[in-house]
């Protein structure tokens, strides 16, 4: 099905959509005719995206919502789904990267990672699944992670949230496409966007995007298209596919590859006090 006519006049939630691959995803989805709640905890960032989509005013709502905070994700998506009359479309989009050797690790680390990355995934599953099911259907969207799919070295407190968003996802897929509801995942791999340079606990650094990293409004095209065809799992760009595929099919040449990759994270890490 074209993006365009599965997302025309749809009531559509985003989290984080102030910047990165929300804003992509916010423009993206208004340019296919969808209605809109944006949802962000950077009151600052989420004004001036809303500024910056004037030309799209009546269709652009905009709510300050804290994921980790259950009662913000609960009046956000009561409030767009009493607004339009219905919830169409939820994109569980907020979160945050973590990549440093475990030996650094925190219990603080793991609270905060957990609370964003996974609490915030699951308050708006808990909440979205009895509107869309009184109403007869619907579709969560959930962001994971190239590290969703593959275990990435120096990245295990990612890995653990992101495979855990993943495996929610697809056994709720089964559990209710014969309700007419729809359960999504993408796994980007390198992907232009603020959470590049934010450590775990939210502190911003000196980091830019990695070479191959590819622009959030091509990624946000892939997103979409996969959610019109209610693609399970949609990895992107091809070289995150390539590699999930290898892992998959071929194991040996993968866990090969996932070594150097930690050996060449490791020597970094000791040279320059990062992984790039």
């Amino acid at each position: 099905m074209q993006v365009g006519e599965y997302l025309r006049d749809k009531s559509c939630v985003v989290t984080s959509a102030a910047s990165g691959i929300g804003f992509a995803l916010t423009e993206a989805l208004l340019q296919a005719g969808a209605v809109f709640f944006m949802a962000d905890r950077d009151t600052k960032t989420l004004t001036s995206a809303v500024e910056h989509l004037s030309t799209y005013a009546d269709r652009v709502h905009s709510m300050s919502v804290d994921v980790t905070n259950q009662e913000q994700v609960r009046h956000m998506v009561e409030d767009a789904a009493s607004r339009h009359g219905r919830l169409d479309v939820l994109f569980n989009n907020a979160g945050i990267e973590g990549t440093l050797p475990f030996a650094d690790v925190t219990l603080e680390h793991w609270r905060r990672i957990i609370d964003l990355n996974l609490w915030g995934v699951i308050y708006g599953v808990h909440f979205a699944l009895p509107i869309m099911r009184k109403q007869g259907g619907g579709h969560i969207v959930t962001t994971s992670s190239l590290a969703g799919i593959v275990p990435i070295p120096f990245q295990a407190l990612y890995c653990t949230t992101k495979y855990a968003v993943v495996g929610l996802s697809e056994s709720l897929r089964f559990e209710l496409q014969d309700e007419g509801i729809h359960f999504s995942v993408f796994c980007p791999g390198s992907v232009i966007s603020r959470i590049w340079g934010t450590t775990v606990m939210g502190e911003r650094i000196e980091q830019k995007p990695s070479a191959e990293a590819i622009p959030a409004a091509d990624a946000a095209q892939t997103i979409l298209a996969g959610v019109a065809n209610q693609d399970g799992i949609i990895a992107l760009p091809e070289s995150a596919r390539s590699l999930w595929r290898q892992y998959c099919s071929a194991p040996e040449v993968a866990e090969n590859f996932l070594l150097d990759m930690a050996r060449q994270r490791r020597s970094s890490y000791q040279t320059k006090g990062w992984f790039y």
